[in-house]
This record gives structure tokens, sequence and C-alpha cells, in this order.
């Protein structure tokens, strides 16, 4: 090949390299890519490459191993090339190579890496938008060598390399929690996803009785009740699991899987009871998960010191809990709810914890500990079963009663106290 085609090749061979240092950069630098404006306005080839856009963002690193891959290839290319147009071309036509050999070094370097690295992590969204039309098309080609190149890595590892001396990277809480953040600034998680993750590191904190259904909520039927008693009930029930009880609803004889009965054909219905299992209210609920609750089709009874019937969880239970948050179900009343200016309606199951949390507010007395739910401060601060209207005053807010069934507190109406300092500032004033 003359010297003029040698020169062509290389410089076809940096322009390649230009575009793969641009988007290795641009792979790593890319946060948001800007979204068409309306799916009419823009042609279908646009559509089209942004959505290979977003599936860059959703997993970056696939599209960093083929750049990388190409990268080492051309590198290599170039590298050969330049080392015999030194040696040969340029030395016949009189060129030193200690002068043309740096020369060209710092050439490519500048051009083919310092250069579009710059320009990318300035525009990181158009480098990708123009790279991924000819990146895309040749993981054909890539991909497999890719996955070669691993399990030749791999292999070379395992023969080198001994089992005790090999790294065992371990990954705390506080770092794992940084790299939720990261990837939910760089628009790789969703927020929704972002504290749907969060909910899940919370659940080594937590105790059954978090995720509970009260036992007032679980539906229970009597080893005394015939037949024509017992199916009706069974057909209306809400949730997946009715209770049987003895003599008393604390004497828990078995556990009837409502689904289970319905998907075998509706059989006799004391076919379907199951032993049930208790825990106590203070069992963590990853402990529960691993023991108890690895169906779902199992149950866990929870109760008290005393032995009482406090609620049930289950798998359901606990997928509800984590869910509630970031992803409530369609139509699913709010806990807590902005009614005006420092007032608030609040379920009477709503946990006490949460309401202080999201109101930054204290309502729970010094004096009283052990307290889960708004229904049960207020039952515990009255000493009694409420009537709708009455109202609580608290250090920080005022408690009003709105809704009541027998002995269970249904909805409460929150109203911010004024803080101390203001209220005399604009006693003060008047």
């Amino acid at each position: 090949m003359t010297f003029l085609g040698l020169s062509l090749l290389y410089v076809l061979l940096l322009a390649v390299l230009v575009m793969i240092s641009a988007l290795e950069t641009a792979i790593h630098s890319v946060r948001v890519v800007e979204q068409p404006a309306s799916s009419e306005e823009v042609p279908s080839a646009e559509r089209a490459l942004d959505r290979r856009l977003r599936k860059i963002r959703q997993n970056p690193f696939a599209q960093l191993q083929r750049a990388l891959l190409l990268s080492a290839a051309v590198n290599l290319a170039l590298a050969t090339l330049g080392l015999y147009l030194i040696l040969n071309p340029l030395r016949e036509q009189g060129m030193s190579p200690w002068l043309t050999g740096p020369l060209l070094f710092v050439v490519t370097v500048l051009l083919g890496d310092v250069v579009p690295k710059l320009y990318a992590a300035r525009r990181p969204s158009e480098v990708l938008r123009t790279g991924s039309r000819w990146l895309l098309p040749v993981r054909v080609l890539l991909d497999p060598l890719a996955a070669w190149a691993n399990r030749v890595a791999d292999a070379i590892i395992r023969r080198v390399v001994p089992n005790r001396a090999r790294a065992k990277v371990t990954m705390t809480r506080e770092e794992f929690e940084t790299l939720v953040e990261m990837r939910e600034e760089q628009g790789l998680l969703a927020a929704e996803e972002a504290d749907m993750i969060r909910e899940v590191l919370d659940l080594e904190a937590l105790t059954v009785g978090d995720a509970m259904v009260p036992r007032v909520d679980v539906p229970m039927v009597s080893v005394t009740d015939h037949a024509d008693q017992v199916e009706p009930l069974l057909e209306r029930a809400e949730g997946r699991f009715v209770l049987l009880h003895g003599e008393t609803p604390d004497a828990v004889e078995g556990v009837i899987d409502v689904l289970s009965w319905k998907l075998a054909g509706r059989p006799d219905w004391k076919k379907m009871v199951k032993k049930p299992l208790f825990v106590p209210e203070t069992m963590p609920m990853l402990a529960a998960l691993r023991v108890h609750l690895r169906d779902l089709g199992d149950a866990a009874l929870i109760v008290d010191e005393y032995g009482g019937l406090e609620g049930l969880v289950s798998q359901e239970q606990v997928a509800d809990w984590l869910l509630h948050e970031a992803a409530p179900w369609l139509g699913e009343e709010v806990e807590i709810r902005e009614v005006g200016e420092g007032r608030y309606m609040l379920d009477g199951a709503a946990r006490l914890d949460d309401v202080e949390e999201q109101l930054n507010i204290s309502l729970r007395p010094d004096e009283i500990d052990g307290i889960d739910t708004m229904g049960g401060l207020v039952l515990t601060v009255l000493g009694r079963v409420p009537k709708a209207g009455e109202r609580i005053n608290l250090e920080y807010a005022e408690l009003k009663v709105r809704r009541v069934a027998r002995a269970r507190v249904l909805e409460v109406e929150l109203r911010r106290s004024l803080d101390p300092v203001v209220a005399a500032e604009r006693g003060g004033e008047s």
C-alpha cells in the first residue's frame, strides 16, 4: 500500500477513535437525555433513536463494555500502523523517528482522546445521539467477543488466584444508600423506585407488628358455626385468610386460606384448615419472612406477651407495606390528608411514627409509651372509647374525633397548635 493510502487509513482509524473516546465519556457523564416534544412532531426514526438512548441510560455498563473493547482494538491498530509509518515511509523520506514518533503520539492523543472527551463531557446527549447510530449495530460482533473475553479472564483468575486471596467485596448500608442516590441523580432510577429500595432497607429495623392486619380487621369463624354460616363469610372475605377460633377469639385453632379454598373448587372448608403459627409481636420482619413466611399461602398470628391475639401477617401484608409509600393502590384512601392550613384528616389506623415524621410534629406524650396508631393514641389519652366530636389538646396539636365504629376510632382531625413563641409575638403585636 502507498504512503498516501496508509496515511488515509491512519486518519480513518483516528476518526473512529475520536467517536469511541467521546462515547466513553458520554456514557459516564450523561444523566438526562432530552425527550422529544411530542410523538407527532418527531419523525419515527428520531423516536426509535430516543428509545435506544433510554436503553443506554438504563444499562450504561453494557454499552461501555462495547466501547472499551472497540477502543482497545482501534488503539492497537493505530499503534501498529503508526510504528510502521515512522520506521518505514517517513524514515525513507529523511524524517527522524525520534521526531516523528513523539509528534505523532501527541497529535493522536490530543485529537483522538483529549479533545473528544472534553466535548463529550459538555454535551453527552448529543454525542450519544450521534454515536449510538453505529455503536448499537456493531454489538452483533462485539457482544460475543466481550462474553468470550470475560470467560477467558474468569478462567485465568480461577487458575492463578487462590480462593483465599480473592477479594470479598462487601457493601455497607451507607454505601448502598449512596449508590441509590447516585443512580437517582443520574436518572437511572425513578424516584418511586429509589423510595421502594429505601423501604426494603428499612425492613431490618421493623417487626411483624409494623405490617400486620389488626385483629379487628381479620375475619373469624367459630368451630361451632355451621357450613351455611361459614361458606358465605368465606365468599365475602376481602383478605386471603380467615381464622377459626374456639370459645374466645384469642383461642385460635386454625387458619383457612380462602384463595386456596376457592381454587380447589370450594370443598368442605374443614379440610382446608391449617394449624396456626404464633409469633411474638417483637419478632423482626426479616426473620419472619425467612423462617415462617416462605410461601404466599403462609400466615403468622401475632400475639402479645400475655398470649392475646394482636393480628395477622403474611407476605401480602409485607408487600403492601413496602409498596404503600411509593405506589399506593388505585383508589386507596390516603392515611394523611391536608384539608386546610395546619389542618389534616388522619386515618385512625395511620402509624403514629409516620404521622409525626410526615408532619414534623411530636404527638406522643412523654408519660405514654407503646402506642402505634392514631386511634390508639386517642384511646390511651382519654382512657375510654371516645364519641364523635370529642377533642383532645396535646402540646403541639389539637385532635378531634371524626368517626367511631364500636370501640374503634376510624378518623381523626388534627389541627396544629400555634407555636408558643409565635403566639407570644402575635399577642404582643395585638
